[in-house]
């Protein structure tokens, strides 16, 4: 067997599983004979830094590019959410004209459209081009490029340092997490506070959501390996918070050491982790084998349901729903469509093996299918509610990760 090191800490990480063959998560194909890039989707746990990885990575460019799909501001509740959190920066940090906000990894501007329209000195930086585009003509100030610290000092001599560095389900996206890190360290004001929100380890391992794991997610955060990620650069995690968006998300606060107390939300938190064994690695080998009693469980109640004569139908096409169609064997054999409501996925195919064509979620209401897997289950109750015409001619909803449950 290979040995790996660790992306965070270079220490030799344990090697857990393989998925198998996956494709670059959010490369929805045009065409089913397009040709695929897949590669060996492998994770592994380093025991000395605590930080769970996908061991194997594609090129970046691959990964977030020009065609780059996912769109954030395609839901209402994620606008509500990432609007909400602005104000309340704002007003807790009395941010004003002279103030500067930093976003890396800012999409589609979903974030600091709020920022520039309280006229707020701003800057979004972020890989992928097309979205940097849409993000312009809502009037956010955005660079497309990868953050690191080779773009410290140019966007200092422009804005000075950042008040606020916010960085939402991007720092598990990046390779040499390390030079973001330290980047962001150089750009922070002394008393300035880092914002990260990612998924969150802790609920992945309770929830046995493994579909969170595909090449975009490299890591998947706890709060142990944030802190050893952070610490190498005088910086530490003050205060936590946690929600349900993706899953289950943790938003860290981080500073510089000593500069704040430590919030009991940090303390509990710490306990929680502690308790579930988050620094352990029996706890990681009990999840792979929850993994492969998920799939066994899926695959039976599909195949049950088709020797019934019944039909199969999707509900979103995130990035997540490609760990599931792969590793599980799933393709439009077993699944007539999928619908969706982005425009960068409508009328193409799901990557991979998969090619199950993806339709307007518009459409959805003329669905007579039995059965709907909801691939985006994180987003459950929004789906539901707009749906609820669906639930209410007998179709059933079905859970794809953790008990498989049908609704």
């Amino acid at each position: 067997m290979k040995n790996y090191n660790c992306r965070v800490c270079s220490d030799m990480i344990k090697e857990l599983m393989s998925f198998g063959e996956m494709p670059i998560a959010n490369a929805f194909v045009v065409n089913k004979t397009d040709n695929q890039y897949l590669f060996n989707l492998k994770i592994g746990f380093c025991e000395n830094c605590y930080t769970f990885q996908v061991i194997e990575i594609p090129e970046a460019k691959k990964m977030f590019n020009e065609k780059y799909a996912y769109l954030a501001s395609t839901s209402q509740v994620m606008k509500t959410h990432w609007q909400e959190l602005g104000d309340k920066l704002i007003e807790k940090n009395k941010l004003n004209e002279n103030s500067f906000v930093a976003e890396v990894g800012s999409n589609d501007g979903i974030f600091l459209e709020n920022i520039s329209k309280k006229k707020i000195p701003h800057l979004g930086i972020d890989a992928s081009k097309n979205v940097c585009d849409i993000a312009e003509k809502k009037g956010v100030k955005t660079l497309n490029a990868f953050f690191g610290v080779n773009i410290v000092s140019e966007i200092i001599s422009k804005f000075g340092q950042a008040d606020i560095i916010l960085s939402t389900n991007t720092m598990h996206h990046i390779e040499d997490i390390n030079n973001v890190a330290e980047g962001m360290a150089k750009l922070i004001k002394d008393d300035g506070i880092i914002i990260t929100e990612d998924p969150s380890l802790l609920e992945m391992i309770k929830k046995n959501s493994y579909d969170q794991i595909y090449a975009e997610h490299m890591y998947i955060w706890s709060l142990a390996s944030m802190n050893s990620l952070f610490k190498k650069f005088d910086l530490e995690v003050f205060d936590i918070e946690n929600n349900n968006f993706h899953g289950g998300c943790s938003r860290y606060f981080i500073g510089k050491k000593n500069k704040r107390k430590i919030s009991q939300n940090v303390i509990n938190h710490s306990e929680l982790e502690s308790k579930i064994g988050i620094k352990k690695i029996d706890t990681y080998l009990k999840f792979i084998d929850n993994v492969k009693t998920s799939k066994k469980k899926l695959n039976q109640l599909i195949e049950s349901i088709k020797n019934e004569g019944k039909n199969i139908v999707g509900y979103g096409a995130p990035a997540k729903s490609t760990t599931i169609l792969n590793y599980c064997g799933i393709s439009y054999e077993s699944i007539d469509v999928i619908y969706d409501n982005s425009a960068t996925k409508i009328n193409k195919y799901t990557p991979g093996k998969s090619l199950i064509k993806i339709s307007d979620s518009i459409n959805f209401e003329k669905e007579l299918s039995e059965y709907c897997i909801l691939f985006a289950w994180n987003h459950k109750d929004e789906i539901l509610n707009k749906e609820k015409q669906y639930s209410k001619k007998g179709g059933k909803w079905i859970i794809p990760v953790n008990g498989i449950d049908i609704i």
